[in-house]
């Protein structure tokens, strides 16, 4: 006679539904990896890449927006200084307006520059983490003994048989690591000159900028004055008759 046992019977449906449960996972989801390490650090500097590139971009259009607001406000400002009785005074004021608005321009595309800067020393660091880490090249061959080959005796070489020697898949990936990791960090190196390369540019253009409005506000003033002079002259001669 059979013995009872001790846990109670499952009921068919729960049995059921548990081999169709399990039947449904496909191998791939069973067998499926967990992530890691590296495979984790590069999806979080993606993530991070591409909210600092948003940021960039945002930084970039308020500085834009700063630069045009400060233009428009000028030009609207310094035209209805004529219309006073204290021009220059009035024009100093507007450039003061314009120069701080295109300071703050100034702060925000420092900022932007900043983030490009420090991803593009990121990709250096891992250029050379990678090249650290990759292994170390065969040491060259001693250069030849001229005395040594004269003293050995002469050996008829034997043809070879003409057979090529594939390179090994390790080698073909130790090379071609390097040669990205070359490349990686030549295009880094070129992209940090052009980085410093614009910073400048837009300091001249700025510079020129300020200078060539200072020319322009000197010559209306030269030109205002004299006007001034010229009817004032008009006046004296008129009193005179």
């Amino acid at each position: 006679m059979s013995r009872p046992s001790v846990f109670p019977a499952l009921p068919r449906s729960i049995l059921s539904l548990s081999a169709v449960a399990l039947l449904s996972l496909s191998p791939a989801a069973l067998a499926q990896p967990a992530p890691t390490p590296q495979a984790e650090a590069e999806a979080a500097e993606r993530t991070r890449r591409v909210a600092e590139d948003a940021r960039r971009a945002e930084l970039e259009a308020q500085a834009k927006a700063l630069r045009d607001e400060a233009e428009a406000t000028f030009k609207a400002t310094e035209a209805g200084c004529y219309d006073t009785f204290m021009v220059n005074h009035c024009i100093d004021k507007a450039k003061r307006q314009r120069l701080d608005t295109i300071q703050r321009a100034r702060a925000l595309e420092a900022e932007a520059r900043q983030i490009d800067l420090a991803q593009r020393q990121r990709a250096a660091a891992e250029v050379q983490a990678s090249q650290r880490l990759a292994p170390p090249s065969e040491p060259a061959a001693p250069a030849p003994d001229p005395e040594a080959a004269r003293r050995a005796p002469t050996v008829i070489p034997v043809p070879a048989p003409d057979v090529d020697i594939a390179p090994t898949p390790e080698a073909d990936r130790i090379r071609r690591d390097r040669a990205r990791s070359a490349n990686d960090a030549a295009a880094t190196a070129e992209a940090q000159r052009a980085a410093r390369d614009a910073e400048r540019a837009a300091k001249r253009a700025d510079t020129e900028a300020e200078a060539a409005a200072r020319a322009e506000a000197a010559a209306r003033d030269r030109a205002r004055y004299e006007e001034r002079l010229r009817k004032y002259e008009e006046e004296q001669a008129a009193k005179k008759k």
